[in-house]
């Protein structure tokens, strides 16, 4: 059995890196057209999320660099779910607390 069969899937990846302002809009563009979520902030900033993505990240970094006019460093975090929770008020704690 390979390694991979035990790596957990990637539920969510985080980017931030910062681009030349004069691209943003492409660069922000092509993210969102790739379905990512994108925040921009001063300085030309970004934070970008991207859940359960199936594009071949390379391509997408690269094709960035491309718009930008020249490569720049970019921070992935990969983030696992490792369980999911819903949390809701028990009725019978709501009446209580009302008394």
């Amino acid at each position: 059995m390979s390694p991979e069969a035990n790596e957990p899937s990637t539920d969510l990846i985080r980017w931030t890196f910062t681009a030349d302002p004069a691209h943003r809009a492409a660069i922000e563009g092509h993210l969102d057209d790739l379905g990512a979520d994108v925040w921009v902030r001063e300085g030309c900033k970004f934070q970008v999320t991207w859940e359960e993505p199936d594009q071949e990240l390379d391509e997408v970094v690269e094709a960035l660099w491309s718009l930008n006019g020249c490569p720049f460093e970019v921070t992935q975090e990969e983030f696992h779910r490792t369980g999911l929770h819903v949390l809701q008020l028990d009725e019978g704690e709501s009446a209580r607390e009302a008394a």
